[in-house]
């Protein structure tokens, strides 16, 4: 089983009930809801992982916009999860531009199980490997970045290594993360770091953790005003291609 929570917004009880059914043998927690208006509340603590959305709320409404209206509502949030729209089968070229939108998916009523599971799985694990791979870009631009800074030459990481580097970042402290692999760098002449070497006392702070997508921002930021807006430069300091930076750039308003 996941460990996933995923919440189920419909209208019609048997749909959440049949989806709240399907779904509890996959995900850890599954919540289920008639309203989108209670959408805020179910996300503001921000642990939840995908949003299965119905487009049409109320008897003889079919437009969709709906759907549309809540999907842009969820987009605007901060760190906010995948959304899945449930569709009916005339609204499937109403649910395909909703993709162009920012959503992850979609389902048309009736659904196969099998193709649902499918679908909700394959969304939630691209999700998990969006983040397993921000992570790893900023670890490994930042021991690029010290082995050349202290002229050393760029060690390797075992398993151990980066599984601790990997929950350092994803507890959102950017700056702990830097010393950690800075000091590592600094004391060791190892060719390849294990996860003792990784040390950092977190600061007292009361500023929220930020999530990786803030966390990346936030390093890509840095990169580009140490190297004085030098893309060619950035994209190097990276390990990335100047059009994925390019992309960044646009995805993070730089």
């Amino acid at each position: 089983m996941r460990d996933g929570k995923i919440v189920v917004v419909d209208d019609n009880e048997a749909v959440t009930r049949s989806l709240r059914a399907v779904l509890s043998h996959e995900f850890r927690t599954v919540v289920a809801v008639s309203s989108p208006v209670l959408l805020p509340a179910l996300l503001r603590a921000g642990d939840v992982d995908i949003v299965l959305l119905d487009m049409n709320f109320g008897t003889g409404k079919q437009s969709g916009g709906e759907g549309l209206f809540w999907l842009d509502r969820v987009r605007e949030m901060d760190n906010p999860p995948a959304v899945i729209l449930i569709t009916a089968f005339g609204d499937i070229q109403l649910a395909v531009s909703a993709l162009k939108k920012g959503a992850a998916d979609f389902i048309v009523k009736p659904w196969d199980n099998d193709k649902l599971v499918d679908a909700v799985v394959g969304v939630f694990e691209r999700e998990v490997e969006e983040e397993a791979l921000i992570s790893r870009r900023i670890i490994h631009a930042l021991l690029r970045k010290y082995a050349e800074a202290y002229a050393k030459p760029l060690p390797g990481l075992t398993r151990e290594a980066w599984q601790k580097l990997s929950e350092m970042a994803g507890r959102g402290d950017l700056a702990l993360l830097q010393q950690a692999v800075e000091r590592a760098v600094l004391l060791s002449d190892a060719r390849t770091l294990d996860a003792d070497a990784f040390r950092a006392e977190p600061a007292a702070s009361s500023a929220r953790p930020m999530t990786l997508e803030e966390m990346e921002r936030q390093f890509i930021r840095e990169v580009l005003r140490e190297v004085k807006g030098n893309l060619t430069l950035a994209a190097q300091r990276l390990a990335i291609s100047r059009q994925t930076l390019y992309n960044k750039i646009r995805k993070y308003d730089l």
